[in-house]
């Protein structure tokens, strides 16, 4: 294994033995074991999972005249799958429906969480947030600002609550097949 480049050997002594990789890729991933020999033969195995970071979180918005605004969270690459909830601006995070595909090569995969918007005023945020263990205690975030669309009374979003305009967003998860085609924000 020292043959290759990427492996260096750290220490090495009749205790211990210490290997470090560099530049790893989905291949490195495995069991990886290390052979003692004395009278008998003593081994000690150990599992490397390849983590790979989620890519920058992508948001579309769909608008349906029946079921109100639907925003869409999309990201891919990762592994394993992220976690994907919505931060509103009361503070409130909720977890959206969250769908998990994975991708061709077996091994990383598409995300994507469907947050159903039944009323909102301008000037109010959601913001897709997506957690990883390859980001640690950081994560990623892309946020949607209601403030370039009517308020939801003006464009009569239909709202089972009883909040008046002016107050954050009131949201349910929403099956994602259920939604409509994207469209930007300046579409009807």
């Amino acid at each position: 294994v020292l043959r290759d480049q990427r492996y260096k050997l750290l220490r090495y002594s009749k205790e211990e033995l210490s290997i470090q990789l560099s530049n790893l890729s989905q291949q490195d991933e495995g069991i990886y074991r290390c052979f003692y020999y004395t009278r008998h033969v003593k081994t000690k195995s150990q599992n490397v999972e390849i983590l790979a970071a989620p890519s920058q979180p992508v948001l579309e918005m769909s608008w349906d005249e029946e079921r109100g605004l639907n925003l869409s969270c999309h990201t891919q690459g990762g592994r394993p799958q992220p976690q994907i909830s919505w931060l509103l601006d009361n503070g409130v995070e909720l977890p959206g429906d969250t769908r998990h595909q994975l991708g061709a090569d077996g091994k990383k995969w598409s995300s994507r969480s469907t947050l159903r918007i039944l009323s909102y005023s301008p000037g109010v945020t959601a913001t897709c947030l997506v957690q990883h263990p390859a980001l640690g205690p950081q994560r990623l975030g892309a946020s949607f600002p209601f403030q370039d669309l009517p308020s939801s009374e003006d464009a009569q979003v239909p709202s089972p609550s009883e909040n008046p305009a002016g107050t954050s967003p009131s949201a349910s998860p929403e099956n994602p097949e259920a939604s409509s085609p994207s469209a930007s924000p300046d579409d009807p």
